[in-house]
């Protein structure tokens, strides 16, 4: 018995057929691809360059020719791209009103950080439901007035980018008080 399965053991494994086909596939593709390369080497070299035709269509020949555009004095295309916010843009009633507000809810939004920080949670909800009002109000106010100072002026205006920086640190200390406190 131990002979026999021995003999078995020892009895290499039968190939399947798909393992004589792969090399016999290689060697087709490589002798084809060979043949296919000399077949139209030889037709390449016997067609003839064939010559141009003697009246080329030219389908711009009727229209008349046009000068370039005349240059201004000074340079530049005289585009301008940063339309200019009037002067005071920033000392409006509407939005020094809200920047006191907003300070005093920045200072707010201040001690709940330090009232998260030394676990007292009472405070931290008391301060953080403060401050969520101020800047609530200072963002309220200047939301409209932003927009169109934007449509105005554009982004690129250093005036409306101020603005827009002071609101944006308003929005994002209301989005840690509104995920870090209860409501």
């Amino acid at each position: 018995m131990a002979k026999q399965e021995d003999k078995e053991r020892r009895t290499p494994p039968k190939k399947s057929p798909m393992a004589l086909f792969v090399p016999l596939l290689i060697v087709t593709i490589l002798v084809g691809g060979g043949a296919l390369a000399v077949v139209g080497g030889k037709k390449k070299q016997s067609q003839e360059p064939k010559a141009a035709p003697a009246s080329a269509p030219k389908p711009f020949e009727g229209l008349p020719q046009e000068a370039p555009p005349k240059k201004k004095l000074g340079g530049g295309s005289g585009a301008k791209f940063v339309a200019d916010a009037p002067e005071g843009l920033e000392a409006e009633a509407q939005w020094l009103k809200a920047v006191a507000i907003g300070d005093a809810g920045q200072a707010l939004y201040q001690e709940a950080l330090e009232a998260k920080s030394a676990n007292n949670t009472a405070l931290l909800n008391e301060k953080s439901k403060a401050a969520r009002d101020k800047l609530n109000e200072a963002v309220d106010m200047t939301a409209l007035w932003e927009e169109e100072l934007l449509a105005k002026y554009g982004d690129a205006n250093a005036s409306v980018r101020r603005i827009m920086k002071v609101r944006s640190s308003w929005i994002e200390s209301l989005r840690w008080l509104h995920k870090s406190s209860a409501r």
